[in-house]
């Protein structure tokens, strides 16, 4: 989910170290299937053959809720609490401007319908914030593509995942044009599935190995420090579902 041709070589390597280790304790992980080879994602995660993955908490509390396994979760050494995140809000404004629609922040940028970062944060209620309110919506396809529409005066706003916010602005002229201006509530971070019926201890016990023996030169490069996580899975179904988009 933070793939991008920046972090692509660093990511395989990663892979490549997981692969080595897996087999280590008895699996042999086939090769890294690049996103951008993954026309329809849902299929992908609901594969009888899965491998491994990584998906974002809505589907994983909907969709794929029953339907998948659960193998953990990787930490990029946010500020919360590990194997959790936020999201960044990103703004086209000053931070307490008043030329913001009256009782709302205008209107919203969001990935896609089935994104906890990018529309399920913006309905959460935060310790300083009710949830806010929003006097339009455009689809954007990407937090790339919602960031593009902030700096560019097609939106207001946008909630953007903490990981690919910093990934953005080390790669994107676009996160220069937007001011970042709060974060969103702290939510179970991106799970690692494979199929259903998977036993995932030995894969735990992989990415324990990689993720202790793994520190590239810089891991901002490829969003941050990573860390491997078992969270107690009834944590990503406490979340609240959103309503989706008007």
């Amino acid at each position: 989910m933070y793939w991008r041709a920046e972090t692509a070589p660093l990511w395989q390597a990663f892979w490549s170290q997981l692969q080595a280790a897996a087999r280590v304790h008895g699996i042999a992980l086939p090769d890294l299937t690049p996103p951008e080879a993954l026309p329809d994602l849902r299929a992908h995660w609901l594969a009888p053959d899965l491998a491994l993955s990584m998906t974002c908490g809505l589907p994983f509390r909907t969709v794929l809720k029953g339907k998948v396994t659960y193998i953990g979760t990787l930490a990029f050494g946010l500020n919360a609490p590990v194997g959790h995140y936020f999201s960044r809000l990103v703004s086209r404004h000053a931070p307490f401007s008043t030329d913001r629609p009256r009782g709302s922040l205008g209107v919203l940028a969001y990935n896609s319908a089935d994104s906890q970062s990018g529309w399920a944060a913006t309905q959460m209620k935060t310790p300083t914030m009710a949830p806010p309110r929003f006097s339009g919506f455009v689809a954007t396809g990407s937090h790339a593509g919602s960031l593009a529409a902030v700096a560019e005066g097609r939106a207001d706003i946008a909630f953007i995942d903490a990981v690919t916010w910093r990934l953005l602005k080390r790669y994107d002229r676009n996160a220069l044009n937007v001011f970042q201006c709060g974060t969103s509530a702290i939510t179970p971070a991106l799970p690692l599935i494979a199929a259903k019926g998977t036993d995932p201890a030995p894969l735990r016990a992989a990415f324990r190995d990689v993720t202790r023996g793994w520190h590239p030169a810089d891991p901002m490069a490829m969003g941050g420090p990573l860390s491997f996580h078992v969270l107690p899975e009834q944590a990503y179904f406490d979340v609240g579902l959103p309503t989706p988009p008007p």
